[in-house]
């Protein structure tokens, strides 16, 4: 419960204003990622309306709304699954329109590019490699079957675990973005060498 509160006013202090430090990676061909071999046997399955819900595998029960509200804005979500449980997920936003738009409120993405954010593996599977396989796999799916030209990956210059599963998939930064958003818009942003 605690972290649901946690989490619902994180989304409404960015909602009002938000400073984002980034490293990013950029992923153009198949070429460019790695998918690292796992523990166990994993796929990626596509997250819809009907099984949402499964996020309750890894996370707390409150977290369906959440998927429910990404699917509504149009994002495409994956769970990682191992023998009919799920056990993390990854979303992806792309930019299906012929001009530039910002996603999530800081980052700018030309058309045809996406956005990978909000992977996350349940407590209990870290460790299994499951992270650098959905960054790995779902980079292919946006290459191969959605024909997306560019794939941004951008992470918190102090989220040391997942900078750390990008190099497991191959990924060098290669910026760093500070930006600034209000009220949901971008207001500011420098693109530097990255930081490491």
């Amino acid at each position: 419960m605690m972290q649901h509160v946690k989490w619902t006013l994180v989304k409404h202090l960015q909602r009002v204003g938000w400073v984002y430090f980034t490293n990013n990676f950029y992923i153009e061909n198949a070429a460019d990622v790695t998918v690292p071999k796992t523990s166990k046997p994993l796929e990626l399955v596509l997250i819809t309306p009907q099984n949402c819900a499964r996020v309750q595998d890894f996370r707390a029960a409150d977290r369906c709304a959440e998927y429910v509200m990404k699917l509504e804005q149009g994002e495409l979500g994956y769970f990682a699954a191992s023998a009919g449980a799920m056990l993390g997920s990854i979303w992806a936003t792309i930019n299906k329109t012929t001009a530039p738009i910002v996603a999530r409120g800081h980052m700018r993405l030309g058309p045809n590019e996406a956005l990978l954010h909000d992977g996350v593996t349940g407590e209990e599977f870290r460790g299994m490699g499951v992270g650098p396989f959905m960054v790995g796999s779902l980079s292919l799916v946006l290459l191969k079957e959605y024909g997306v030209g560019r794939i941004v990956g951008d992470v918190n210059v102090r989220n040391r675990p997942s900078l750390r599963m990008m190099a497991k998939v191959g990924l060098r930064a290669e910026e760093a973005t500070l930006s600034i958003s209000a009220f949901g818009t971008l207001v500011w942003q420098v693109r530097m060498r990255p930081r490491v």
